[in-house]
């Protein structure tokens, strides 16, 4: 993992979340919404379908986040004892 790509695009993601807050609950309600690169990426009625969008993007982004729309995303970071040793 490119540590300085990962910050760059977690900032993007904040911001474009920030920008995005009112527009995400209106029009999407009820769905889950992933963002990539600083934009809406997918949105879906289930999370493994928006994961499974941002799955098929290339190139594959550094971060990402999938929350539902009614929700607010977390964006700390945490590791996944499981796929560390993939």
């Amino acid at each position: 993992m490119d540590e300085a790509k990962f910050e760059q695009e977690l900032l993007l993601n904040r911001q474009a979340y920030e920008r995005l807050r009112d527009h995400i609950r209106r029009d999407y309600d009820h769905q889950y919404v992933a963002l990539a690169f600083g934009k809406i990426v997918a949105a879906a009625p289930t999370f493994d379908e928006a994961s499974a969008a941002v799955s098929r993007l290339q190139p594959q982004p550094e971060h990402f986040v999938v929350f539902q729309a009614d929700d607010e995303p977390i964006f700390d970071e945490f590791f996944d004892p499981y796929t560390e040793f993939q």
